[in-house]
């Protein structure tokens, strides 16, 4: 068998950092449910590490999976996009799908021994996604609207145009996001006017 194989090297930080975020997510929804569960105190000392820990490690997952997006996803046309969407539904839509219906079915047979109850299975699928299977859904979402940048040039641009759309919400701004936000803050989903 003659002719080149083709072997993609491990970014052995992003591992390293992979590991560290898997730590303090674990730590994190350990803490939270032993403090739900009325087994240890919510103190201050609870509240800075809950805080402290919520600041950086989602983020941290957030920018290995970006670095290895940009590395080795190249959209550049419709065809190239339509694949990754494909690609992408795949590798995260199935795991979500699964894991997400499986704690469905398990909170839904034990609903008296849960902390959180939970709502319809396509309710919980496709708007509420429940934790901690939520960082898939949004990761596909990311990856659906974020191309690759082909330079640093176009990159500042997205990054300009990401912060404006940022600053836009948190100033509730735009009546999109006002709209949502009056929708998500009633009891049943449904504004009375």
């Amino acid at each position: 068998m003659s002719g080149k194989t083709a072997v993609r090297t491990r970014e052995k930080w992003v591992d390293d950092v992979k590991v560290i975020a898997c730590i303090l997510v674990v730590l994190g929804h350990f803490f939270q449910s032993m403090t739900k569960a009325n087994i240890l105190p919510e103190n201050d000392l609870y509240g800075w590490f809950n805080t402290t820990i919520y600041y950086f490690h989602v983020p941290l997952f957030f920018i290995c999976s970006g670095y290895l997006y940009q590395m080795y996803s190249k959209v550049n046309s419709v065809g190239s996009w339509c694949k990754n969407v494909a690609k992408k539904a795949l590798a995260l839509g199935v795991p979500y799908a699964t894991f997400t219906t499986a704690t469905w079915v398990l909170k839904k047979v034990f609903s008296s021994s849960v902390n959180d109850q939970i709502g319809g299975l396509g309710d919980t699928l496709f708007l509420h996604p429940t934790a901690p299977y939520w960082y898939l859904y949004a990761l596909f979402f990311i990856f659906l609207v974020t191309p690759t940048f082909s330079s640093v040039k176009v990159a500042a641009v997205g990054l300009i145009a990401a912060l404006a759309a940022k600053v836009l919400i948190l100033t509730g701004g735009g009546t999109a996001f006002m709209l949502y936000r009056q929708f998500s803050q009633t009891k049943s989903g449904l504004c009375s006017v």
